[in-house]
């Protein structure tokens, strides 16, 4: 029994980190609360965590490092969480550094996100293995004592589901069910129902040629700018928290077109809607983003300006490796 629960905690764990929709906090406590009446030791379910959430988030740390942005940009597609969630990781990288992959565990979304845009910004396998370890013991130190806690609530819970069988096994999962099910369909939803007007490339690409180029505004997060330095010629940088706390100091008689690199646009209809609130008379967001521009065939500017705290070199031809070293520097003060 004891062995059972500690590969169902590991199979938990494993399908969690790499991203399938299972609950795994409901597993560990009941894993938890069965430790402290004679079943797996506490601290043994603790490392199982480690050792399942180090090998799931390699995955993801290593996809991160060979294919950058496009596999933030995948999970954001598959994830149940915001659209938004790439820029919310990336501000909590900012504020936190390398530290944000231990407190990931607690932020919905981001802790599916923090290991590829760390293995992305060039951090070492140690650092992240680390790191990794570090956030995952301290997470499941928490919830296994917490199950240990209140195990006898547990306990007693566990007797009531045992007392209606297969019914109350069926009645879990399809509960479960309904829940992603309602997840998945509020995110597609939100996807559909746009507040915010669009403009087309095309269009933004007649306005440039014309001389009418609107107030063009890159709102992807910094990380994300050091990984991918590619920019529409005359955008200029502002991060969605700026716009957020009203930092943002934009010319109200002109246009103004935001780009990110969420699905579905989210960050830029986030900010747009904001700018509206505040009296700007026409914001809008360009439908595909950055990616769409690229793709169409449309000119870009290369971005290497020097980020905060990155080092200057004497030569221009620094490596895309070494850059993306660069650029985590700028976070890993942990």
């Amino acid at each position: 029994m004891e062995h059972d629960a500690l590969w169902l905690v590991a199979l938990n764990t494993l399908l969690h980190e790499i991203g399938v929709p299972l609950p795994l906090t409901p597993t560990l406590l009941m894993a938890g609360a069965s430790s402290a009446s004679g079943g797996a030791h506490p601290l043994a379910l603790v490392a199982i965590v480690i050792v399942a959430t180090i090998l799931g988030n390699s995955l993801w740390f290593a996809a991160g490092r060979r294919y950058g942005t496009s596999t933030l940009r995948f999970l954001c597609r598959i994830s149940l969480s915001a659209d938004s969630c790439l820029t919310r990781t990336e501000q909590s990288f900012g504020r936190w550094g390398g530290s944000s992959i231990v407190l990931g565990r607690f932020i919905p979304g981001a802790s599916l996100l923090t290991p590829p845009l760390a293995g992305a910004l060039g951090m070492s396998w140690s650092k992240f293995i680390a790191l990794s370890a570090a956030g995952a013991a301290l997470w499941a130190l928490i919830v296994v004592f917490a199950g240990m806690l209140l195990h006898r609530q547990l306990d007693s819970a566990s007797r009531v589901l045992d007392a209606f069988g297969h019914e109350a096994l069926a009645t879990t999962i399809v509960l479960a069910a309904m829940c992603i099910a309602w997840l998945w369909w509020k995110r597609t939803q939100t996807a559909h129902e746009r507040k915010v007007r669009r403009m087309t490339m095309d269009e933004l690409n007649t306005l440039i040629d014309r001389g009418e180029m609107p107030v063009v505004v890159d709102v992807r997060g910094s990380a994300t700018r050091r990984i991918d330095r590619r920019r529409i010629p005359g955008a200029i940088a502002l991060e969605l928290e700026a716009i957020e706390n009203g930092r943002a100091q934009l010319p109200r008689e002109r246009e103004i077109v935001l780009y990110c690199a969420c699905p579905d646009e989210a960050s830029a209809e986030h900010a747009a809607r904001l700018l509206l609130t505040r009296g700007y008379g026409s914001v809008r967001a360009l439908l595909g983003g950055l990616e769409a521009w690229v793709d169409a065939g449309y000119a870009v500017d290369i971005d290497d300006s020097p980020q905060p705290a990155e080092r200057r070199h004497s030569s221009n031809e620094a490596s895309p490796r070494r850059r993306k070293e660069d650029g985590f520097r700028a976070f890993s003060h942990v």
